[in-house]
């Protein structure tokens, strides 16, 4: 039987479909949200930044307890729950649009709630996926839900320009909220996926179970550097593409259309690697893949500032090889360290897990995003803050090469131990 019977077999195409769909609406809002508050609320560029952080402060306040929270419940009743709350607060946009008495602060509640209810799906997402398709289907899996996320960035700009150009900002909120709704109606004809059974010393308040999932991932010799490297390569990410607009624009000269194309190839290299993360990870093995993709698109970063002085097509096509190929490496790393976490870890602990994930990788973007700013506008300027952030992404590898996980090569078929933080050695 074929790995896509099998995941057909399984539902999953099911659950994709409704991860696809509540991704057509996180596009439209993400490209609609912030030309609400520029276009509608005629927001400031202080405004603007609020705006942008509220999404990310919800993961440092929700973080760690969005994965004991689950841990605890049902995962296929999590992520409805998660859906239905994005689908209600996003109806506040329109709807108070309509009676007046939509607000700037409204909006920063909005990206808040969305944000954290985003961290709660994608938690339960991450339990349940295992517990669908098992473990002999999870690279295969984990490709179809990364391609479909890759394809959304290539269409979903575009969609959701033309529905703002057509509808108004304001309203094209509305897609969004549908989508959420058309997502659990399909999350519906799921199977539920119960917690497991603890340990009773595992049996504690919320508090020390959400510190579980954080010494869960500390104490095991993949999990730790898995863990130091994404932190390691988002930190130098967020100073690069603090820095990355304002370059390719004012620097190289780009029109908002050249640099549509640009993002747009970025798409495209996610989706052709999800279509061959599975041949590429069989042949080098899931560990030293996910090694080398952690290095390799800092040599792409190095591509926009090399663009410098160019001619203009030499340009375009130096930054456009940066997006795809960048790209290209991030859907592979993606893949790959979701089913390694999922193959080492117990179902009972995986939505902490990957909670606590969520919290360290995504916790330090602010941090970068704010050195990149000040380096490029201070010492460094821009061109010199790119080269340094493309350096720091290319030795992000560093964790996972000197650690074991080098050393993982495939996904077991059964698990090795009963016990979540046993150390695996390959």
């Amino acid at each position: 039987m074929s790995l896509n019977s099998e995941l057909r077999r399984t539902g999953f195409f099911r659950l994709w479909a409704a991860e696809s769909t509540s991704l057509i609406g996180s596009q439209v809002t993400l490209f609609a949200l912030p030309l609400v508050a520029v276009l509608t609320l005629d927001a400031g560029a202080w405004e603007m930044g609020l705006l942008a952080a509220a999404g990310s402060l919800a993961v440092l306040f929700f973080g760690l307890s969005a994965g004991v929270w689950a841990d605890q419940y049902e995962r296929r009743n999590v992520m409805r729950l998660a859906n239905l709350v994005r689908a209600v607060t996003l109806l506040l946009v329109p709807v108070l649009y309509w009676l007046d008495s939509l607000s700037v602060w409204v909006l920063f509640a909005v990206a808040f709630v969305v944000g954290a209810m985003t961290l709660l799906f994608e938690s339960a997402l991450s339990s349940y996926v295992p517990r669908l398709v098992g473990r002999s289907s999870l690279t295969q899996a984990n490709s179809w839900l990364q391609g479909t996320e890759a394809v959304g960035e290539v269409g979903g700009p575009g969609v959701a320009g033309l529905l703002v150009q057509v509808l108004g900002a304001p309203v094209t909120i509305l897609v969004d909220s549908i989508t959420y709704l058309v997502s659990t109606a399909t999350l519906s004809t799921l199977p539920k996926a119960p917690p497991k059974e603890v340990a009773p010393e595992d049996r504690t308040g919320h508090f020390r179970a959400a510190l579980r999932g954080v010494s869960l991932v500390w104490r095991n010799d993949i999990l730790r550097p898995l863990a130091l490297s994404a932190a390691h390569f988002n930190l130098f990410t967020a100073m690069f593409f603090a820095v990355y607009v304002l370059y390719v624009v004012k620097v190289l000269g780009f029109s908002p259309l050249l640099l549509g194309v640009c993002t747009a190839l970025g798409g495209v290299g996610g989706l052709a690697a999800s279509t061959l993360v599975g041949p590429i990870s069989r042949r080098t093995g899931l560990g030293r893949m996910l090694i080398a993709c952690y290095a390799l698109p800092g040599a792409a970063g190095l591509l926009v500032p090399a663009a410098e002085g160019a001619s203009t097509w030499v340009a375009v096509a130096l930054v456009g090889g940066s997006s795809l190929f960048w790209s290209f490496c991030v859907v592979l790393l993606l893949v790959s360290g979701m089913t390694i976490r999922q193959a080492l870890v117990d179902d009972a602990y995986l939505g902490r897990t990957t909670a606590t994930f969520r919290f360290l990788t995504w916790g330090v973007e602010p941090i970068g995003a704010i050195a990149g700013g000040a380096l490029a506008a201070g010492p460094l300027g821009m061109r010199a803050t790119l080269v340094v952030a493309s350096a720091g992404i290319a030795l992000s590898t560093t964790w996972t090469a000197l650690s074991g996980v080098r050393r993982f090569h495939r996904v077991p078929e059964h698990d090795e131990s009963d016990r979540p933080d046993a150390e695996v050695s390959r």
